[in-house]
Formats: structure tokens, C-alpha cells, sequence
């Protein structure tokens, strides 16, 4: 069983992402301009609906109902940039072709698979549910009370939650990793094939996911508690008090970004590009390493 190269990995996709940033942006601009407006209308609205929620309006629930078809946008979007930026990756696509997107079957392929992988792993934790459920009933008839009921039933809701917080990892890790590239190479769903393809590389596949968005979160964050500071945190206050706090801050936090946009926005494109990038480049890596081919994914020349 092969192991994929997890330094190798990671310095490819961050020398891609760096290196071809001009071939990136110019693959995904298009779909990336729309989906940062979208980005900001649905900001200014979750705005809105946090101070509802926030000043008990019973109008809130209806005023976050469209935020729903947003993001179902924003979803679209974004598989059409991956789709795209893979393309890029595994040379299937023309580098000229600065106007071109990806709007057909590659597209809507990959959007079929994420769709799959998700209710696969949405089905999973349902049926995790039910048998930790299941369970509790069981050992609380056979328990029937005293110490040792509460004691194993601690005991089993600390290891539920451990292991349920694991599946929620390890799920997405097995099933997403290698999509993007099975997905639009070799022209099928391929959800099994990626659970199959990375069997023994979850802890080496999330190292390289890691290294790819912890920095972009530690920034995104250093960034927001500079501006907005740090979000309350519980120190004695009641539940409804500190819940206040946070929607307050939460608040707070998209009124930044909606007000400064002309800071948000360029960064945000930024950002995305240089992590389509370093996604797309570390996805491809590993499964040429994984399929044996024999090259390596050819760096394209960045666009001038």
C-alpha cells in the first residue's frame, strides 16, 4: 500500500499556488467575481439577521430564509473555480482560455459527487446517532439506576461525542480528498473510488489539509480579533447573557466586512486563489502518486 509523500505534497502545493497564482486567477475570475459579490450581499444580510435574532425580532427567521439560496449559489460557484483549477492541475485545460467556464458536465459531475459524498457521510452520522441512542437505552434498562448508571452513562456521552467528532473528520478526509482529481481524470462520480484510493493515508491527507488551512485561518482570524477584538468568552454571566455577547460580536464581525469591503474583497480573492491553488495542486499530487503514474502534475506557465 503506498504512502503519500507528505512533505512532498505539501511543497508542491504551496510552489503551485505561489508560482501559477496568475494561471489560477485567470481560470477562476469570472466565477470567483460572482461569488464574492454573492459573498457580500449574503454578509450584509447575516448582519441583519443577527441583530433580529439579537433584538428577538419574530421577522428574523423569515429575513434568513434567502440567505439559504445564496449559498446554495456560493456552492455552485465554487465547484465551478475547483473544477477549473483541477483542470489547470491535471493539463486538461488551455491556459489561454482566460473566458472560459466550466459549465458542463466536468462541472456538474463534481457537484453531483460532493452532493453524494455529503448525504453519504450526512446518512452515516444519522445511523451513529441512533446506535449510540440504542445503546444508551440498553445499558440504562440493564443499570436500572444507582451510581454505576451514572457513571457509565457519563462515560459512554464522553466517548460518543469523541468518536462522533472523529467521524466528522475522518468522513469528509476519506470521501474529498482525492474527488476533485478522480472526479474530472477519469470521468465518473467517483465517491467509492476516493474512499477506496486513500485507504491508509487518513493521517497523511489530513497533515497536508492542515497545512493548507490552519494558515489561512490563523490569519483570517489574527485579522478579526485585531479590528473587531476577541469574542466573549463564559465567565460566570448566564447562557442568555453570554449568547447575547456572542451574536453581538458575530455582528459585529460582518458589519466590518461589509463596511470595508474594499479591503475584504481584494483579500478575499487573494486568499481563495492561493488556497484553489494549494488544494488543487496537493489533491492531484497524491493521486498521481497513489494511481503510479509515472510523472508527477507538470506546473503550468503562469499566465503573463
Amino acid at each position: 500500500m503506498k504512502k503519500i509523500p507528505v512533505g512532498a505534497t505539501i511543497g508542491f502545493a504551496y510552489r503551485f499556488a505561489f508560482g501559477n497564482f496568475l494561471t489560477v486567477l485567470g481560470a477562476v475570475w469570472i466565477a470567483l467575481a460572482f461569488q464574492l459579490i454573492l459573498s457580500m450581499i449574503v454578509t450584509k444580510r447575516a448582519a441583519l439577521v443577527l441583530a433580529a435574532f439579537q433584538a428577538r425580532d419574530p421577522s428574523a427567521p423569515g429575513l434568513a430564509g434567502p440567505l439559504l439560496i445564496f449559498y446554495l449559489l456560493i456552492l455552485i460557484l465554487f465547484v465551478v473555480q475547483t473544477t477549473a483549477v483541477t483542470e489547470v492541475t491535471l493539463g486538461l485545460r488551455d491556459k489561454a482560455s482566460f473566458f472560459h467556464v466550466p459549465l458542463g458536465k466536468r462541472m456538474w459531475r463534481l457537484l453531483a459527487g460532493l452532493l453524494v459524498a455529503a448525504l453519504a457521510i450526512v446518512a452515516a452520522m444519522i445511523a451513529y446517532g441512533l446506535l449510540i441512542v440504542l445503546l444508551g437505552a440498553i445499558l440504562k434498562l440493564g443499570l436500572a439506576g444507582g451510581k454505576a448508571e451514572t457513571v457509565v452513562t457519563a462515560v459512554s456521552a464522553l466517548l460518543a461525542i469523541f468518536l462522533g467528532v472523529g467521524a466528522v473528520i475522518y468522513l469528509p478526509i476519506r470521501f474529498l480528498f482525492l474527488l476533485a482529481p478522480i472526479n474530472i481524470k477519469e470521468q465518473h462520480l467517483g465517491v467509492i473510488r476516493a474512499w477506496q484510493l486513500l485507504a491508509g493515508n487518513f493521517w497523511r491527507a489530513l497533515l497536508v489539509v492542515l497545512s493548507i488551512l490552519v494558515p489561512i485561518i490563523v490569519v483570517e482570524y489574527a485579522l478579526i480579533f485585531t479590528v473587531v477584538g476577541f469574542p466573549p468568552f463564559p465567565h460566570g454571566q448566564g447562557l442568555l447573557a453570554y449568547q447575547s455577547a456572542r451574536v453581538a460580536w458575530n455582528a459585529a464581525v460582518m458589519q466590518i466586512l461589509s463596511k470595508y469591503w474594499y479591503v475584504t474583497v481584494p483579500l478575499s480573492a487573494v486568499v481563495m486563489v492561493l488556497y484553489l491553488g494549494a488544494a488543487s495542486a496537493a489533491q492531484v499530487f497524491a493521486y498521481r502518486f497513489l494511481t503510479q503514474e509515472e510523472e508527477l502534475p507538470s506546473t503550468p506557465i503562469a499566465a503573463d
